[in-house]
């Protein structure tokens, strides 16, 4: 099956990236948090329980109640009645994306292609430089540093001078013009022209699929700025990517947790010590992109800025900006005013754990940092302290706020009922959602029952997908036509095509799941869970000869009906002579029913 796709497929994983399935939906139908998905009532049937649930982590939607299934891009095509082309165009308007005119895509992704390799080159000449400056590489060894570390997130140096990273981009076929655009290079007054980072340690910035889209340099001295980042270009756009976060995803397994630091050193300096998911949010305060971007692939959010003044503010201003994303929030301090990398070089890393263990959910951050310096004899600072905890607690669920009210109680002499009075005083119209939604914590509940055929089917396009070995042995045990469903075999295809050569092979389905029957029957297999007697390894050989027997078997099945339904017709019209043929046929399909039920696995 050849791909159509009209648009690159960087322009469609762009779209999908910046149009978070759970907004796009949300403009249209009411959704409810419930466990990991929301839910809602379903846009395509009528309904008055919800059955319409849509999953943040695998950007799909699924309806238990009528079957509609897909992603963001079948969603817009079902709803709006659109084309695949159309409803590319609606998200890309939605997420201010430029579509260049006429489609011309191919162009755009040279340019892009271009200044990646711009990108890895001068890494590449800065990571080459650390180990020519000694002061550039005590910096890191002083901190503990690794090589290892310094070549996995490929730190480098930025030697003084004014053109020495301009004369070795050139040397190496770039114009200065492309330079300029990448932001490697400034142009000064009188048009002088000179390099961007000079004498500092740089910390190259990649996206969460790992290209190389920008660059952080940090002083060795007094000089000012501290730290200098690349400024906007193509690639690089402050607050949607967050520093470490393609380490994070490449390691990430069925990790549920991330922790945000606010620095380079401290996302390096725990990555070396095994915290393998944590990022950093580069110097800027979270940003809504950031926090949906993190929502696609985790829970639960442990914040651990510094103790100054300025990491409390941003803190706060990261606690207001996921808690709109539904995260389980956490909150790290590290004691004595230390930024994580110290503590951890100096406490090692049981000690952090421990302070990971100890990290307060927010509203108890919030309730402590609001009574620090509160003297409990000083009448009016109490009141002015329980006016501020009615603020923080007054939205909460009954039981929560039973157990907060008591505690602060216990603390103040306070009765519970003057503080309930207190709520009730500032928020009058405090009400508890009753609402009728489903608390399942999986992906729903199916009201219908699949056959066996179809079951069988998605579990080895499933587990094609996630085992390589798996993979070569269906392939070579099963033919695409075995397959009755055609949206199976086109999404079997996909995967021969692919040939397992993709860093992630379900981006590469999803983007060429272009019409909605295709993209409502990949969704139907992302969503599904392995019985609990599989293994994804070929130790389990048994349980995947059974679903190759299950597929061919049906087709067998649906060919002898087919033949049955032809006698008949043939029989109405008297055509004696080709039933014959067609009994023939019967027979010898009959034959390799038979033959086939006693082969193990259907080979």
């Amino acid at each position: 099956m050849k791909n159509n796709i009209k648009f690159s497929e960087e322009i469609i994983q762009r779209i999908k990236d910046e149009n978070d399935i759970i907004d796009v939906i949300s403009d249209n139908v009411s959704l409810k948090n419930s466990g990991s998905n929301y839910t809602g009532l379903c846009p395509f049937h009528n309904e008055k329980t919800p059955s319409f649930s849509v999953s943040r982590e695998k950007q799909i939607f699924k309806c238990f109640g009528c079957g509609e299934a897909g992603n963001v891009f079948s969603f817009v095509m079902k709803y709006h009645n659109y084309s695949f082309v159309e409803a590319v165009n609606f998200l890309a308007d939605r997420a201010n994306i430029d579509i260049l005119p006429n489609n011309n895509t191919k162009s755009f992704e040279r340019t892009n292609d271009k200044l990646y390799k711009i990108n890895v080159d001068a890494a590449r000449f800065y990571f080459n430089n650390l180990y020519k400056n000694k002061e550039a590489l005590e910096y890191f060894q002083n901190r503990g540093i690794s090589s290892n570390t310094m070549r996995k997130f490929g730190l480098g140096y930025a030697p003084d001078g004014w053109k020495n990273t301009l004369n070795y981009m050139k040397s190496k076929g770039h114009s200065e013009l492309d330079l300029l655009n990448i932001g490697l290079i400034v142009k000064g007054k009188n048009d002088s022209i000179y390099d961007r980072f000079r004498e500092r340690i740089i910390f190259p910035i990649f996206d969460y699929s790992g290209k190389v889209i920008g660059f952080g340099g940090r002083v060795l001295n007094d000089s000012k700025p501290k730290y200098l980042n690349s400024p906007e270009t193509k690639l690089f756009k402050k607050g949607t990517n967050l520093y470490g976060l393609n380490f994070v995803l490449k390691d990430k397994g069925n990790e549920k947790t991330i922790i945000i630091v606010e620095g380079y050193m401290d996302c390096i300096a725990l990555h070396q010590f095994g915290f393998n998911n944590v990022v950093a949010s580069l110097g800027t305060a979270l940003t809504e992109k950031q926090a949906k971007l993190l929502r696609k692939h985790f829970e639960k959010v442990v914040i651990s800025y510094d103790a100054d003044l300025a990491g409390k503010n941003a803190t706060q201003r990261g606690l207001e900006v996921l808690a709109k994303e539904g995260f389980d929030l956490r909150i790290l301090e590290v004691p004595e005013g230390k930024d994580p990398d110290e503590f951890i070089r100096n406490n090692g890393k049981l000690a952090f754990k421990q302070l990971i263990d100890n990290s307060l959910p927010m509203i108890e951050y919030r309730i402590k940092k609001a009574g620090e310096g509160i003297d409990y004899k000083d009448n009016r600072k109490v009141i002015q302290y329980i006016s501020k905890i009615s603020e923080i607690i007054q939205n909460l669920n009954p039981v929560e706020k039973n157990i907060y009210t008591k505690k602060i109680a216990e603390e103040t002499g306070i009765k519970e009922q003057s503080i309930y009075d207190l709520i009730k005083q500032d928020n009058k119209d405090y009400k508890v959602d009753s609402q009728n939604m489903h608390n399942q914590q999986g992906f729903g509940q199916k009201l219908y029952l699949e056959p066996a055929h179809l079951k069988a089917a998605r579990n080895l396009i499933k587990l094609s997908i996630e085992n390589n070995d798996i993979y070569s042995y269906i392939k070579n045990k099963i033919e695409i036509e075995d397959f009755t469903l055609e949206e199976h075999k086109q999404l079997f295809q996909i995967i021969l095509e692919s040939e397992h050569n993709h860093k992630n092979l379900n981006n590469y389905i999803d983007l060429r799941c272009t019409n909605i029957e295709l993209a409502k029957e990949w969704a139907n297999i992302q969503q599904m869970e392995f019985e609990e007697n599989i293994n994804i390894s070929l130790d389990d050989v048994e349980v995947i000869q059974g679903f190759i027997k299950e597929v061919k078997k049906y087709k067998l099945e649906e060919s002898k009906r087919t033949i049955m339904r032809e006698i008949k017709i043939l029989e109405k019209k008297g055509a004696y002579k080709e039933v014959l043929g067609l009994v023939k046929d019967l027979n010898e399909m009959q034959n390799k029913l038979t033959d086939f039920n006693r082969l193990k696995g259907g080979n």
